[in-house]
C-alpha cells in the first residue's frame, strides 16, 4: 500500500468534505431555513384557524336554524294564550311555564351566537395578523434567498474544483486501497493518522509494544489498535 499517495489524497479528499459542510451549515443557509420552518408554522396555523372558523359558522348556522324553530313554537303557544280565559288555572300555568321554557332556550341559542361570532371575529383579526407577519418574513425570506442563491453557485463550483482535483488524485491510488481508505472512512475521518512518538494522533492513544514492532518488521499498512485507522509514519 501507497499511504504517502493515500495519504496526499485525504488532503484533497477531507478539504472537499469539509468545505461541503460548511456550505450545509452556512449561516445564511440555517436563516433560510429557520424563516422557511416559520412561514410553514403560520400557514398550518392560519389554516387550522380557517378550519376552526368554518366549524363555529357551522355551529351557529344550526343554532339559528333551532332559535327560529323555538320562536315558531313560542309564537304558535302564544296564539293558544289567546282564549286564556277558557282555560283552568293548572293549565295556564303550564303554558305559562312551557313559553318561559322557550324563551330560555331561544336566548340561550341567541347568547351561544353571539359568543361564536364574538370567536369568530378574533380569530379572523388572528388570521389578519399571521398574514402580516408571514408576509414580513416570506418578504425577508426572498430578499436573503436572492444573495444565498448567488453565494451557493460560487460555493458550488469551489466544491466542485476540490471534488475533481481529489478525483484526479484518487485516479493514481491503486483500487484496493481506495478501497480499503472509503471502509475505514465509513466509522473513522480521517481514516489515515500519522505515528508521531509511538501515539495515533487520531485518537492519540499510545500503541502497543506489538503493534510498534509490527509497523517496522511489515511492509504492509497497518492500523491502530484503538480506533482502526491507518498509521502513516512519514519515516
Amino acid at each position: 500500500m501507497n499511504l504517502a499517495a493515500l495519504w496526499n489524497y485525504m488532503q484533497y479528499d477531507i478539504e472537499a468534505d469539509k468545505f461541503r459542510i460548511e456550505m450545509s451549515n452556512s449561516e445564511k443557509r440555517k436563516k433560510l431555513q429557520k424563516q422557511a420552518d416559520y412561514i410553514k408554522e403560520q400557514q398550518a396555523r392560519f389554516a387550522k384557524i380557517e378550519a376552526d372558523i368554518q366549524q363555529m359558522d357551522e355551529r351557529s348556522a344550526k343554532c339559528k336554524e333551532e332559535a327560529e324553530r323555538l320562536c315558531k313554537l313560542f309564537d304558535e303557544m302564544s296564539a293558544a294564550l289567546s282564549g286564556i280565559e277558557n282555560m283552568e288555572s293548572e293549565e295556564i300555568t303550564q303554558k305559562l311555564q312551557g313559553a318561559q321554557r322557550l324563551l330560555n332556550a331561544i336566548e340561550a341559542c341567541e347568547k351561544e351566537m353571539n359568543g361564536l361570532k364574538s370567536e369568530a371575529d378574533s380569530a379572523e383579526r388572528g388570521q389578519v395578523e399571521i398574514k402580516r407577519r408571514a408576509a414580513k418574513v416570506k418578504s425577508e425570506y426572498d430578499a436573503l434567498k436572492k444573495e444565498y442563491d448567488v453565494e451557493f453557485a460560487q460555493d458550488k463550483q469551489k466544491l466542485k474544483a476540490l471534488r475533481d482535483e481529489a478525483d484526479k488524485q484518487a485516479e493514481t491510488l491503486d483500487k484496493a486501497d481506495l478501497e480499503r481508505y472509503k471502509q475505514i472512512k465509513q466509522h473513522c475521518t480521517p481514516p489515515i493518522a500519522k505515528l508521531v512518538n509511538n501515539q495515533c494522533t487520531g485518537c492519540f492513544m499510545t500503541l502497543s509494544v506489538g503493534t510498534l514492532r509490527e509497523i517496522k518488521a511489515s511492509s504492509e499498512a497497518i492500523t491502530c489498535d484503538n480506533c482502526g485507522r491507518l498509521l502513516y509514519s512519514a519515516d
